[in-house]
């Protein structure tokens, strides 16, 4: 039996791009809902493309193979892998002189600092906890999470992406927002402050960037228009205050929710779920038969 009800009513692609942490899952918790709405979009022409604060490594290679995805957007932009390439096709590095600087101003502080490059990954700080922490989100083996990131020790690296976290004030906004203060005046970088980190990037660098090189070099039969955007930090900001089909999760920090063009529920409810159907009726009038649809046919046949 089919999955849809009703036929498309062009022949546009559909191209979404989202979030991950507080979008797609909340603590690596990944609901069944939403991977089936995820592969219900790809069956139906879909590409669905990983746009995340993460390094491309490890968790995010899994996540993505899980989700056939098309491509990983990393590093809060400065990293694009093509799937069916297997290699990142695209990165953006901040200089050796900024990471230098940036140092010098987090320098006895209490402070955890990660940064790493396409093949290299460094924490600041010997500091066990917050690595293990930090680097989870990057790394889903105990053996990748011991043997790839290593302690700093000036070694040369033009990093694609700095975070620093406030080791008293772990993972708060108020603890990002006193590194922020400290480092904002550093030039040639983007900074971002989060919900729960600061986040470094090459000069305006940002997920809208790697989506708008993309949109230019892999997605070039496609209008900027019709692509979704979704998310829930303000690392997320750039790519939905330039997409008309942009989605904010109801777990969205203010400044997304502000900015977005549509909303949806909490990661816990299948808010990116309901997003990607909303959008298909939107773009394309695909509809999936919902759950009381199936419920009444399950009802009917009992009473046969």
């Amino acid at each position: 039996m089919s999955e849809t009800t009703l036929k498309p009513i062009n022949n546009k692609k559909p191209i979404i791009f989202s979030d991950v942490d507080g979008t797609i899952y909340e603590n690596f918790n990944l609901l069944d809902a939403t991977l089936n709405d995820i592969h219900f979009a790809v069956k139906n022409g879909a590409d669905f493309n990983i746009c995340t604060g993460n390094a491309i490594e490890e968790r995010m290679y899994n996540l993505a193979k899980q989700l056939k995805s098309k491509f990983i957007i990393g590093s809060s932009g400065a990293q694009i892998y093509d799937r069916d390439l297997g290699k990142i096709i695209k990165s953006w590095k901040i200089s050796f002189d900024s990471l230098k600087k940036i140092i010098a101003l987090v320098k006895g502080q209490k402070y955890q600092m990660i940064f790493w490059d396409n093949e290299k990954y460094f924490y600041l700080f010997d500091h066990p906890k917050s690595v293990k922490i930090i680097c989870s989100y990057h790394f889903s083996t105990p053996e990748r999470l011991q043997k790839i990131p290593k302690l700093y020790q000036g070694e040369y690296i033009e990093p694609v992406k700095i975070e620093l976290y406030s080791l008293t004030n772990y993972e708060t906004e108020a603890g990002a927002n006193e590194i922020y203060e400290r480092i904002k005046n550093v030039e040639n970088v983007t900074i971002v402050p989060t919900a729960c980190n600061v986040e470094i990037s090459a000069k305006n660098i940002t997920k809208w960037s790697a989506i708008e090189w993309l949109m230019k070099n892999n997605y070039i039969e496609t209008k900027i228009e019709d692509i979704m955007t979704i998310g829930d930090s303000n690392n997320d900001f750039t790519m939905l205050q330039h997409t008309q089909y942009s989605y904010a999760m109801a777990n969205s920090s203010a400044k997304i929710l502000d900015i977005a063009h549509f909303f949806t529920s909490s990661v816990e409810q299948n808010g990116l779920g309901e997003a990607i159907l909303d959008y298909l009726y939107r773009l394309k009038n695909i509809v999936k038969k919902y759950m009381l649809h199936e419920f009444q046919n399950q009802r009917n046949n009992s009473n046969e």
